[in-house]
């Protein structure tokens, strides 16, 4: 009797065990999905236009954080070696705010340096005209041109003094270009093209961020022992007066080496809601298809991809998104 209960249940559990737990009827693959098909009247109305896939090199690069800061070059755009200006990108704030004080200190030295050369200038001229006149003595004419010398002396000094200390950083507003600061770690530099040009803009790098050239410039070697990072410096153009000192940018550099990807414009892209990318492919003429595809990344606005494409292929770049749209009953 026990060894007939045993071999029920047995037989029990092995017919549940054949029986899958779920099962997908009529599944769909990507490759199979619905065609767009446009009238010709409706194809004109969106504008459709297509491109074909290109496989070649796109520039590859790495994004890195950034610091908005002075250009440490003089007027003549050489650096100046025998000023503390060339120093000025690794200056922290309240450094470069002390910095600004002993500049108009400095500039009050000047001035009071230049009105003593002018009233011993004065005091020269008038102890000539005395000796002229037989009413003054030649010593202190002498006495006069010494401290004529002591203050073109002194207005010598406070000049150089005020070199040391750069042009004024209260001008700073009106400057046209600054320079960019770039931390990277030690390791990281082999593999960047530090002599190719670089693209400033947002701190995450996404192709709808606007992006600005950054050219490379030798400045003072800087790094920071504690974080094993070595300083790199771009130089970008300000003409919009939308860059601040201090102002925290991403900077994406390119790295070294170049291989083939498939290539799309970046406007053939289309994203659903849950953040899967598409293409359209242009099966024929007013017929299209979505393609799944992967975004590697993304220079300027062209996109390397992968995914079920190939190279050769017509993709649509203009009115995409309408054929989405077309396609999910949200558009007209």
């Amino acid at each position: 009797m026990l060894s007939a209960i045993v071999l029920v249940i047995g037989n029990l559990l092995a017919a549940e065990a054949t029986v899958p737990p779920a099962k997908i009827e009529n599944p769909v693959k990507e490759s199979n999905l619905t065609q767009v098909v446009l009238a010709p009247e409706a194809a004109k109305r969106l504008s459709i236009v297509t491109t074909k896939v290109e496989k070649r090199p796109l520039t590859r690069t790495r994004l890195f954080g950034g610091e908005i800061t002075l250009p440490a070059l003089n007027g003549s755009g050489k650096a100046n070696k025998q000023s503390v200006y060339t120093i000025l990108p690794s200056l922290a704030p309240a450094e470069l705010v002390r910095l600004a004080q002993s500049q108009i200190d400095a500039d009050g030295q000047v001035e009071q340096a230049k009105v003593q050369v002018q009233a011993a200038q004065i005091a020269l001229n008038r102890a000539e005209q005395m000796r002229r006149d037989k009413v003054g003595t030649e010593r202190s004419v002498d006495d006069a041109r010494m401290q004529l010398g002591l203050a073109e002396a002194n207005l010598k000094t406070a000049h150089e003094r005020r070199d040391l200390l750069g042009p004024a950083l209260l001008d700073v507003n009106n400057r046209s270009r600054f320079w960019v600061r770039v931390p990277v770690y030690v390791d990281d530099i082999a593999g960047l093209n530090t002599a190719a040009q670089a693209r400033v803009g947002g701190l995450t790098n996404s192709s709808e961020n606007a992006t600005r050239l950054a050219l490379p410039v030798a400045a003072p070697p800087s790094a920071n022992p504690a974080a094993a990072t070595v300083d790199l410096f771009y130089e970008v153009k300000n003409s919009d007066a939308s860059l601040r000192p201090g102002q925290r940018v991403g900077v994406s550099i390119p790295l070294r080496g170049e291989d083939e990807n498939l290539v799309v414009p970046w406007s053939a892209l289309v994203y659903d809601v849950n953040g899967g990318c598409w293409i359209y492919q242009a099966l024929q003429a007013n017929v299209y298809q979505r393609r799944r595809v992967q975004v590697l990344r993304v220079v300027e606005d062209q996109a390397a991809v992968m995914g079920d494409i190939a190279a050769g292929i017509e993709v649509v770049t203009a009115g995409v998104a309408e054929l989405f749209g077309t396609e999910f009953g949200v558009g007209k």
